[in-house]
């Protein structure tokens, strides 16, 4: 006779079979070292170019943590073809690895396999190769990320395999309302939600940048300019996920004028789409569900009262600047380095009798995104000045201004002002929010 405890062991082993059957790659994508989904492209596009591919599937360039990982890369590239490829690290400066990111958000490198002298930044850029053939295969090089078209490789997150979902993403399957053959595809927020959860689904909620561009990419070239997601306003302007998710990624629109207690995602064809804005509920929206499938085990949280609370970051930000003590700074003026998502104000913002200082912020992003500046409040004698990385001027702005955008061409752009003569003539400085986009 089998004791209880062994029959409780065969029963959780044969769970934990059934679920490792069920962990799977989207299609096209390889499962490597049983922990990621790649797919290499032997097709040689400039760095954007790829990353803006990768984007499509929701996904980045290859993250490479491990000496493991980065042998099995090098070999499954040069078996299809790809003498060089595109990695997913973005350095910020020469001879110094502390400054390189991950393209997934993971951070900074715990591991690397820098080839001498690099990253060597000044003169080659930002971008980061990997060769797969010859004595250097497996080191890591510096290039201009503007100029060179090199193969490259795309990484996903693992999933559940579900053959019922088009739309599969990370162990959650994604439906569409012009899906669903349904009499009214667009409808109120309340009976879009209320569809959803007939289908064992809830209104899309959102946690990180690479999943808001999986359901982009759902929408590109559809039409579609707006669909709810599954926020609503617990407060006013504060808001959290309906289905009960943490609130851990904010993309809200920093311009935005609406008011409303729902959120709807822009899809318009603008290059900066994705952002969200408030809504009134009653309006008609397409929509997108959201469900988990199995028992799939993913990075989103669950919002409790003992974890993080569920407030919009936004606004979090508004109210420490409303009571802040002027004689602190947080204008980042004159930081090494500003890395977006963030907030930079001219120096003593705002101030009624701005100090004078000359203050320059060096921006930057990730690597497969670029820099998006939203000015939500403008009032400068001397005129600031935003730079692209090869320090041409994108834009140079002067007076008092209503909100307004500027976005870079890279993932990297500098401001500067001098705010010498705004006391002397009433002027009181700027406040910027800078997005990936």
């Amino acid at each position: 006779m089998i004791s209880k405890s062994v029959s409780i062991f065969l029963l959780l082993a044969l769970f934990s079979i059934k679920y490792s059957e069920g962990q799977s790659c989207p299609t096209g994508f390889q499962l490597v070292n049983q922990n990621k989904c790649l797919r290499v492209f032997a097709q040689k596009l400039k760095h954007l170019e790829a990353e803006t591919d990768c984007s499509y599937l929701g996904g980045t360039l290859v993250t490479i943590k491990t000496a493991i990982d980065n042998r099995v890369i090098a070999n499954i590239a040069a078996n299809a073809g790809a003498s060089s490829i595109w990695i997913g690290i973005f350095c910020f400066a020469t001879g110094n690895t502390t400054t390189c990111y991950h393209d997934d958000n993971s951070g900074e490198l715990t591991y690397n396999s820098f080839a001498s002298g690099n990253p060597a930044v000044t003169g080659n850029g930002g971008c980061v190769y990997m060769q797969t053939s010859g004595k250097t295969s497996g080191q890591w090089l510096s290039a201009p990320c503007a100029v060179v078209g090199m193969s490259f490789v795309c990484e996903v997150p693992m999933t559940v395999a579900d053959p019922t979902c088009s739309h599969n993403y990370n162990g959650y399957c994604y439906t569409g309302s012009t899906e669903m053959h349904l009499a009214t595809i667009n409808t109120t927020y309340d009976r879009a939600q209320s569809i959803c959860q007939s289908k064992n689904s809830d209104l899309v909620s959102i946690h990180s940048k690479q999943e808001l561009d999986f359901i982009r990419a759902i929408y590109r070239n559809s039409g579609i300019q707006q669909i709810f997601v599954g926020a609503q306003a617990f407060l006013p302007d504060t808001f959290d996920w309906s289905d009960g998710s943490n609130w851990d990624f904010d993309y809200t629109d920093p311009l935005a004028t609406s008011k409303g207690n729902c959120l709807v995602m822009d899809l318009s064809d603008r290059p900066n789409n994705g952002m969200w804005s408030q809504t009134d509920c009653q309006n008609v929206n397409f929509f997108l569900c959201k469900r988990k499938i199995g028992d799939a085990t993913v990075a989103t949280t669950v919002a409790t009262a003992e974890t993080t609370e569920a407030v919009n970051p936004k606004f979090k930000r508004a109210s420490r600047a409303a009571i802040r003590n002027e004689l602190l700074d947080f204008s980042n003026c004159n930081s090494t380095l500003v890395l977006a998502p963030g907030t930079i104000t001219s120096f003593g913002y705002p101030n009624t009798k701005p100090p004078i200082t000359t203050c320059t912020w060096n921006i930057g992003t990730l690597g497969p995104y670029r820099v998006g500046v939203y000015f939500t409040d403008f009032s400068v004698y001397n005129a600031v000045y935003v730079y692209d990385e090869y320090g041409n001027i994108i834009s140079s702005v002067t007076g008092n201004m209503r909100p307004f955008q500027v976005l870079g061409t890279s993932n990297v752009v500098t401001i500067a002002h001098d705010s010498r003569f705004d006391a002397a003539y009433n002027y009181n400085g700027f406040s910027a929010t800078i997005l990936p986009y």
